[in-house]
């Protein structure tokens, strides 16, 4: 049964949403939706501003969130521990006193959880992520009051990593940087890991204030002349909007600097998403200044798009990317953590399935139904079946005794009385069995040629002649053809057997010859046995 899975990403800019049906065969993205962060209220925090906005969007479009994923914006911390060991288990009984002496807080207060970023003979090296545990329980109590109870509770750098296999292929190191509102999320991807990952404080809205200042304009109207510029044309905006953007590339340089000092390969590509990624220019202004390939984040070819989405066009890809990798965080297996743990782990309550209840019932509906038709289908059959049983029965009794019978047991007890109940006895051996038997009591070959010529076998009665190299022969197979009960030898059945007139003739070289191509004298023999097999 399909269902609908809502990724939630609550930037500090807008609210995005990406709408993925997840079936049994097959998962596609159905929608990807934005709105802008409506006014805050008095005394509103930023969660609840941005569960208003939600709120709206979801109104707006009519969305249904059967399931959701989303994402701690804030407060996230990353670290890259070295373990002796790479059982999941283990890391987990561990990662707290690993992660005690380098947190300031109390590690009671935080939640924690980890992937493997990269496992080896000797042990792995573990991300493991962090976030206070009181922003995590206001995310989820929040976001359960809009019906929209979050399963998956990941980090905002990790998202982008859920995109392996739609957006992009790992079998080379590649750099996936969202450019946001407040915050940069980084994370390297490589052959299936998140081999690093990190939030940097530093965003869009940072870049528009030292704007605003260097142009000594209000910050919404610095805002729009950012949004206008390009970073390709060498105006004096252009000039100090590169002046503007150089923290955050000094950042983004030591960051990719820290990442490549543990050893590991330097990134060989750059993809990027975000709303400060849209600006014109800035794609090659990062490759420029970081000497690395850059390229935005395109979904145009993803395989998880329907086809409604992707004749809708891909706009809104590069800005929807993290809500993207959330809601497949969810549908599909893919590298993530899950701030959901202990106290606060999910648990299962069954709204969905009340949503679906009338589904639910036609379908259990048609299966009594359908389970009632085989079971009279069924029984008709057995019920011929039974009549056609019942006819031979009263046929072959009809043979046997003269009259119909049709009580099984009663047949069956009186045929095992044999003779003395009045009925014939059941046969101890069939044909094929007889003939079986003589095959086995038959002498040796070394022993002297012996050929059987003709076989009949009756009731009460088996006759046979054949061809025998010497008297002696005929009567050594009379001799071990004779039942004998100290040696439990011969045949059971066989109760007298007469040996008919045994004369000399002249064989000629034919086929039939037992002794080869010469003319040979044999001794024609015939047995007439007598027994109770049949």
């Amino acid at each position: 049964m399909a269902h609908t899975v809502l990724g939630i990403d609550l930037g500090s800019y807008s609210v995005k949403v990406a709408e993925l049906v997840a079936g049994f065969r097959q998962t596609q993205l159905t929608g990807m939706f934005e709105l802008r962060l409506l006014p805050r209220h008095d005394e509103e925090s930023d969660l609840d501003q941005r569960l208003r906005t939600l709120e709206q969007l979801i109104s707006d479009e009519k969305l249904i969130a059967e399931m959701a994923a989303t994402a701690l914006c804030d407060n996230t911390s990353f670290r890259l521990l070295p373990l002796p060991f790479s059982d999941p288990k283990k890391i987990e009984q561990v990662l707290g006193f690993e992660l005690e002496s380098q947190v300031m807080d109390d590690l009671d207060s935080l939640v924690v959880d980890s992937v493997i970023a990269k496992p080896s003979a000797t042990g792995s090296v573990v991300l493991a992520v962090s976030a206070p545990k009181q922003d995590v329980r206001a995310l989820i109590a929040g976001l359960s009051q809009h019906g929209c109870e979050p399963r998956l509770v990941g980090a905002p750098a990790l998202a982008l990593a859920a995109l392996r296999g739609q957006a992009f292929s790992d079998a080379e190191p590649i750099a996936l940087v969202d450019f946001g509102h407040r915050h940069t999320q980084l994370c390297v991807v490589h052959q299936g890991a998140v081999r690093f990952a990190r939030t940097i404080g530093r965003g869009g809205e940072a870049l528009t204030r030292l704007f605003a200042e260097k142009l000594q304009l209000p910050f919404e109207v610095a805002e729009q002349i950012k949004h206008e510029t390009s970073l390709e044309q060498m105006t004096p905006q252009a000039s100090l909007l590169l002046e503007a953007y150089k923290p955050l590339l000094r950042e983004l340089r030591q960051t990719l600097a820290a990442y490549s000092e543990e050893g590991d390969e330097a990134p060989t590509r750059m993809l990027i998403s975000g709303g400060t990624a849209q600006q014109s220019g800035f794609a090659e202004l990062i490759g420029q200044k970081l000497e690395v390939s850059v390229e935005r984040l395109d979904l145009a070819s993803a395989e998880v798009l329907s086809p409604t989405c992707r004749e809708n066009g891909n706009n809104l890809a590069q800005v929807a990317s993290s809500a993207v990798g959330l809601a497949l965080a969810v549908a599909q297996p893919m590298p993530q953590v899950n701030l959901r743990r202990g106290e606060l782990s999910y648990r299962s309550d069954y709204s969905f399935l009340r949503g679906k209840a009338k589904h639910l019932a036609v379908a259990a509906a048609l299966l009594l139904v359908f389970g009632a038709l085989d079971a009279v289908a069924s029984l008709r059959t057995l019920k011929k079946q039974e009549a056609a049983l019942e006819a031979r029965l009263r046929n072959e009794t009809v043979e046997l005794f003269g009259e119909p019978r049709l009580d099984g047991k009663a047949i069956s007890e009186e045929l095992r009385k044999g003779p003395h109940g009045g009925v014939p006895p059941l046969p101890e051996l069939t044909a094929f069995d007889i003939l079986d038997e003589l095959s086995k009591n038959v002498p040796a070959p070394d022993k002297g040629k012996l050929d059987v010529r003709t076989l009949e076998i009756k009731p009460k009665q088996l006759s046979l002649d054949g061809y025998a190299e010497s008297a002696q022969q005929v009567d050594d197979l009379i001799e071990a053809l004779k039942w004998k009960e100290s040696a439990k030898t011969g045949v059971k059945c066989f109760k007298d057997i007469q040996k008919g007139k045994v004369s000399t003739i002249t064989v000629p070289p034919t086929g039939d010859n037992p002794k080869g191509d010469k003319p040979s004298e044999m001794k024609q023999f015939g047995l007439t046995i007598s027994h109770t097999c049949l």
